[in-house]
């Protein structure tokens, strides 16, 4: 594994189990992020701070309160363009729903420079989840408040 993939494992790892000092140690401050699709399921957010703000608010996507299986997720470096691609393939679904599954495979970007991320790019199917808002909004916990 090379490092470019261990410094996307770490951010993962540190957003995954909400370690804030994680974060900014391998988040640029004047990073981007984008998911792309039109809001509430995609959008674009500048600076670090705004950008751990936009994960711990869940403001793309869906956001909790789903089941969830991961079916596949494969690394792979460019070490000459910075880049690192994560391949994501899962499945999640309301609990109350569970035969109307959301199947998605998005394609992460991240964008390096020295040890810091500097941009994240999520490339998936948002019309699989603008799809799904529109047959659950009034279910899907972001959206019940």
């Amino acid at each position: 594994m090379g490092k470019l993939i261990e410094i996307g494992q770490a951010f993962e790892s540190a957003l995954f189990s909400g370690d804030q000092e994680g974060l900014k140690k391998v988040l640029h401050e004047s990073m981007t992020y984008e998911m792309l699709g039109q809001p509430p399921t995609g959008g674009h957010f500048e600076g670090r701070d705004r950008v751990i703000a936009s994960f711990e608010n869940r403001e793309v996507g869906l956001g909790p309160g789903f089941e969830y299986q991961q079916i596949g997720r494969h690394w792979h470096e460019a070490p000459t363009a910075g880049k690192v691609f994560v391949e994501i393939h899962e499945k999640s679904w309301l609990a109350d729903f569970p035969d109307d599954i959301l199947e998605v495979k998005t394609c992460s970007v991240l964008t390096i420079v020295g040890d810091q991320i500097v941009s994240i790019i999520d490339y998936t199917d948002s019309e699989a989840y603008a799809g799904f808002l529109q047959r659950h909004r009034e279910h899907i916990p972001k959206f019940m408040g």
